[in-house]
């Protein structure tokens, strides 16, 4: 029984140390570079790999990311719960983006970017002006909003995706759903 147990010990050893320890990236992510598809193989055209971060720079038509580069050239760019498309303008440095596309010659190329903002505040309207609405003790600009959805009123829940700015939190969407509890 002894020499058993170290028989099969030493094959999971063996079989372990068989195994390669670095994966093929473009086989995870779907480098279809030799591929003579062209965007057949993708589907719809909206990508097949995704990077969710952060901007930290804009350069004309290139946005980075987790410091990477993102060709946006050719990308329909939209905002999180809301059917508003939107161009490379509307994007900030600071606002949280989901990105869809495929990679190309060693650049990830965006089919589709969901733009989330800075951050979202969800929770009971505490107040509504022509200028403003309040959540959650916050006063947030919703003069340049992009969307509002529903009808955002005093007791309602409701979930705003917002932008830092000078003046404090600016909205981009503002999502206004039924009575807190219900």
């Amino acid at each position: 029984m002894k020499y058993k147990n170290i028989f099969v010990v030493a094959v999971i050893f063996f079989f372990c140390c068989s195994v390669p320890a670095v994966l093929d990236c473009s086989s995870i992510y779907g480098d279809h570079s030799q591929d003579d598809h062209g965007d057949h193989g993708d589907m719809h055209g909206k990508g097949k790999t995704e990077i969710r971060g952060v901007v930290s720079s804009i350069s004309g038509s290139t946005i980075s990311v987790l410091g990477m580069d993102i060709d946006v050239n050719a990308a329909e760019i939209v905002l999180k719960d809301c059917d508003a498309s939107l161009s490379i303008d509307d994007i900030a440095e600071g606002d949280m983006i989901e990105a869809k596309g495929n990679t190309k010659d060693g650049s990830f190329v965006a089919s589709i970017i969901k733009i989330e903002g800075a951050g979202k505040l969800e929770g009971t309207v505490e107040a509504v002006n022509d200028d403003s609405i309040t959540l959650l003790g916050n006063e947030i600009d919703i003069t340049s909003v992009r969307c509002i959805r529903g009808n955002p009123t005093v007791g309602k829940k409701a979930r705003v995706y917002v932008r830092n700015s000078v003046s404090g939190l600016t909205a981009l969407v503002v999502q206004s759903t039924g009575r807190m509890g219900h």
